[in-house]
Formats: structure tokens, sequence, C-alpha cells
């Protein structure tokens, strides 16, 4: 074979791979670039038909946004020189009488000191109807004293009441709340007096749509979920119950919809096992550290 034929070969093989590749991209490749392309333009166009709407809620959260910030940096709030349990005991008992029926369990945990100012730390742990509870937050954080409430935890319960037998539909929480205390002197007392008015809600998130269909706890049984663990050692476990009893329970006990299946001692729990209509559910109860206050 002459190199003129061998070239000529292999010119025509280049010349059908380009030839290829040219119709490839000519019948599949830019058409469905050009669909991607004129896809994002009609969004783009859509976009900018709606732009007059945009710029509506642009104005109107720049406007909640300062409205917000005025607010805030308008609060009058006291901060005292010291944090005394008793008083702030005292206080947040006050704010339960504005709010309603609230059962409340408030143990000190200890002081965290930044110098010039710090606070105290407490935990709070309680059950209450939703409206109720959502007020008590409301005003103890926008009230007259520099509180803050965090490490929020929220669980829905069904209880019957005890002398109606209706279904009341309970919020149990345990919370971390810090009151503020510091050693300024323009700062321990506001210059003047606001009245707070705690917004409402129309809606209880914690509402099920469906309720459990099960009997209600038997006299002198224990609801654990109620209950506060106040101490445990290698197979007991002591803990005051939902009509401030003081109870022992061990592995196997029989609480209220279920049993306790473990006791850990080096974790300071009990973990239960219940059964809600055929669901079973495991739950822990655990210690808090700190010292009661009353």
């Amino acid at each position: 074979m002459t190199y003129i034929i061998r070239n000529t070969i292999v010119l025509g093989a280049v010349l059908i791979v380009i030839l290829g590749f040219g119709w490839y991209a000519t019948m599949y490749s830019l058409p469905k670039q050009l669909k991607k392309i004129d896809a994002e333009i009609k969004r783009i166009e859509v976009d900018l038909q709606n732009t007059p709407d945009l710029a509506n809620q642009y104005n109107q959260t720049t406007a909640q946004l300062e409205d917000m910030k005025r607010r805030w940096e308008t609060r009058n709030k006291d901060v005292p020189p010291k944090d005394i349990t008793g008083e702030t005991y005292g206080y947040l008992n006050r704010t339960i009488d504005v709010s309603g029926e609230i059962k409340m369990d408030m143990t000190y945990v200890g002081p965290k000191d930044f110098g010039q100012y710090g606070y105290n730390v407490y935990t709070i742990k309680g059950e209450a109807p939703f409206g109720n509870l959502f007020k008590f937050i409301w005003l103890a954080e926008n009230g007259r004293r520099l509180i803050k409430i965090s490490n929020l935890s929220l669980r829905g319960y069904e209880a019957r009441d005890k002398d109606t037998k209706e279904m009341r539909i309970l919020v149990l929480f345990d919370m971390e709340l810090q009151s503020y205390f510091s050693s300024i002197p323009e700062l321990n007392t506001a210059p003047m007096e606001r009245s707070v008015v705690p917004v409402s809600l129309t809606s209880n998130p914690f509402y099920p749509l469906i309720l459990h269909e099960i009997p209600g706890p038997q006299a002198n049984e224990i609801e654990i979920e109620r209950s506060d663990l106040k101490a445990v050692i290698p197979g007991k476990a002591f803990i005051t119950d939902q009509n401030q009893k003081s109870r022992t329970l061990e592995e196997g006990d029989k609480v209220y919809l279920g049993y306790v299946t473990k006791i850990y001692p080096e974790e300071g729990k009990i973990e239960c096992l219940l059964n809600r209509g055929g669901v079973s559910e495991r739950y822990e109860l655990r210690m808090r550290a700190g010292q009661p206050i009353k």
C-alpha cells in the first residue's frame, strides 16, 4: 500500500469521526442545551414580572425588622446587684399567677460570674396547658427582670382530670432559666415602667389530631412522664410522682402504660417501656442537678 492511499484512508477516518461528532452535537447535545437555556430565560422573565411583589415583600420585612429592633432597644429591664433565689422564685410565682395554672418545680444549679455581670442558673420542670405555658415564657422573658430561658424541652401529654374524668392536653416542660445580675448601678433599676401585654396564639401545636383511646391511670399508679427522678442507686430509683409523693422503683415495676426496663445509676436515669394503645415507646427519666427551691 502506497503512502498516498494510506494517508487518504487516515484522513478519511478522521473526517468521519469529525462528521460524527458534529452530527451528534447538532442533533442531540445542542438542542438539549438550548432547551435548558430557554427554560432559564422563561424563569428569569417570570421573576422580572414579579419584581414589584418582591419589592413590596422586602419593604414589609424591612419595616418589621426596624420595629423589632426599636422595641428591643427600648426595653426596660431591672438587673439587680445580686440574684437571690427566694426572690426569683417569688417573682416567677407572681408570673404564674398572671399566666394561669402551671405546675412547676424549680432547682438552683449555680452561678455564672463574668466580673461586672453574671447570672444564676435554674432548671424548671413541670406541666401546664399550652396557653398558660406560652404566656408564662413570654412574660418571664419580657417582664421587668432580665431573665433568659434556654434549653427548652416540650412534650405533649394526655391526662385525665381526677374529678371530671375529662381528657386534658398538657405540655410537659423542662427548661433552663438564667436570671441576670450586675454590679453596674445604672442597670439595677430601669428609668421608667413599661406595660407588657403578651401576644396571643390562636392554635395549640401540641393538641393531637387523634387522641389516644387508652384507660386512665389507676389510683396510686405512677405517671412516669409527670414524675421527677430524685436519686438512683444500683437496682433502685427514688422518684417524686405526679402527686408529689415519694416512691421507690425497681426494674420490672409497673408504671402507668408500662414498666421500668432498666436503671442506670452511673448515668442518673431510668428507662421505661410504655405501650400507647399498641405503639411501644421507650421513655427516659433523668435526674436534675442542683438544689430545689421552695
